[in-house]
């Protein structure tokens, strides 16, 4: 089985993800299989469901060996009490893209959360004073800001799935290498594309070291995209504002990807990762004017924050 870079750690799998940077050596920190059949359930509680589409949805079980992600689409995951062990079972419509977007999404949350490491639903970039975490849902422009500010010198830290470590101190880990981007955002970014339906992104993976990070960083700051709200107009790009901790605690929950699947205790301990997260780190709403022209001002701005005394992205001279 090949072993893939995934979380700041090691996949070892049965199954072949392209988009993956393969591994050698070093320890295996989740190993997935392959089952004909999911196995029966033992004292099984649902935690809770979230809609993928109008045509699909997801449940997450823990039961006495751990924990079940059930999608009508792709099948059964079944992730070991500890987080290690995973273990698929196809479904009526296991397309191959769709099943490894499960896995690097919810699976291995579920996974992390198993070994008690939380994640957010969204992307973060290192700069020089710090990762910056910046959550949105769909639509937003979360990605191509991500991407954005990894080719003006800072780091990829991951898309879509972010592990926070709540301290203290409070750290982002590495997730996936890859950057999803809506048809828009792709033609303006150069990024060579592929034939995709109306709702599907553009899959980027194919970064040089220098632009990625590799290894965990402090959190300076998580920003709530709101394009086209509130007062940034003008000559402005984007505007930030504080948020108060007990907001900021729930749109953390919000934001959490497995938040909607989490129920009973889990639940709970979720709340008091989100609430410490809160205290330690300030959360921004970041109120963007809308346009993609308007991206290199938000870059600009972002470095201005989070970048060097002078505002300017690493490596670019006066």
């Amino acid at each position: 089985m090949p072993d893939y870079a995934a979380f700041g750690g090691c996949l070892r799998s049965e199954l072949i993800f392209p988009e993956l940077r393969e591994r050698s050596g070093g320890a295996i920190d989740w190993t997935l299989r392959t089952a004909p059949a999911a196995a029966s359930l033992i004292a099984a509680q649902r935690l809770g469901e979230s809609e993928i589409s109008p045509d699909c949805r997801v449940r997450l079980y823990r039961h006495a060996h751990g924990y079940r992600l059930e999608y009508d689409d792709t099948g059964c995951y079944d992730v070991s009490a500890d987080g290690r062990e995973i273990v698929w079972s196809s479904g009526p419509t296991a397309f191959p893209a769709a099943v490894r977007s499960d896995v690097t999404g919810r699976v291995l949350a579920t996974a992390l959360h198993a070994g008690g490491v939380y994640c957010l639903h969204g992307c973060a970039v290192a700069l020089q004073r710090g990762a910056v975490a910046l959550l949105a849902p769909k639509f937003h422009g979360k990605s191509t800001l991500a991407l954005a500010l990894a080719r003006s010198g800072g780091r990829l830290i991951t898309d879509d799935v972010l592990p926070v470590i709540a301290g203290p101190p409070v750290r982002a880990l590495p997730g996936m290498h890859q950057v999803k981007l809506w048809e828009d955002s792709a033609a303006m970014m150069g990024v060579q594309q592929r034939d995709t339906g109306a709702l599907e992104k553009h899959l980027v993976h194919d970064f040089p070291d220098d632009m990625l990070m590799f290894e965990s960083s402090p959190l300076a700051a998580i920003y709530l995209l709101a394009p086209a709200m509130g007062a940034a107009s003008g000559d402005e790009a984007c505007t930030r504002a504080p948020i108060a901790s007990s907001m900021a605690t729930m749109a953390l929950v919000r934001h959490a990807t497995l938040g909607e699947l989490l129920g009973g205790s889990d639940a709970a301990l979720l709340l008091e990762w989100a609430t410490a997260l809160a205290q330690r780190v300030p959360v921004y709403r970041l109120d963007v004017t809308p346009g993609l022209d308007r991206l290199p001002g938000v870059v600009g701005q972002m470095f201005a924050w989070h970048g060097d005394s002078t505002g300017r992205p690493a490596g670019v001279e006066p």
